[in-house]
C-alpha cells in the first residue's frame, strides 16, 4: 500500500479557490474516469466517489490521483445490476 500525506481532491481544490485552468481539469477528469473503467472491468463498483475519496499524489499542479474508501464499493456477479441506494448523505 502506499503510503501519500497530501490532500484530497476536496482540499487540492479549495486551496485553488475551486479554479483550475481547463486543461488541469480535463486531465483531473480523465484520470478519474481511468480509474472507475479500471474497477469496471473487474465488475467492482465504487459507489461513493467524491472529492474527498479521491488523494492527491502530491501538492504540485501535475500530481495524480488516488481512488479511497471502498467500503460501500461491491463486486458484481456478471450479469448483475446494482440497483442498491448507498453514498454519503448529503446534509443541506
Amino acid at each position: 500500500m502506499d503510503c501519500c500525506s497530501c490532500n484530497d481532491l476536496f482540499a487540492y481544490l479549495e486551496i485553488r479557490s475551486f479554479k483550475l485552468e481547463e486543461k488541469r481539469a480535463i486531465a483531473l477528469v480523465y484520470n478519474i474516469a481511468l480509474a472507475i473503467e479500471y474497477l469496471h472491468e473487474f465488475n467492482i463498483v465504487h459507489r461513493d466517489i467524491k472529492p474527498e475519496n479521491i488523494l492527491m499524489t502530491s501538492e504540485d499542479e501535475n500530481a495524480n490521483i488516488k481512488l479511497l474508501d471502498f467500503g460501500l464499493s461491491k463486486i458484481l456477479k456478471p450479469g448483475e445490476k446494482c440497483r442498491d441506494t448507498v453514498g454519503t448523505l448529503v446534509c443541506i
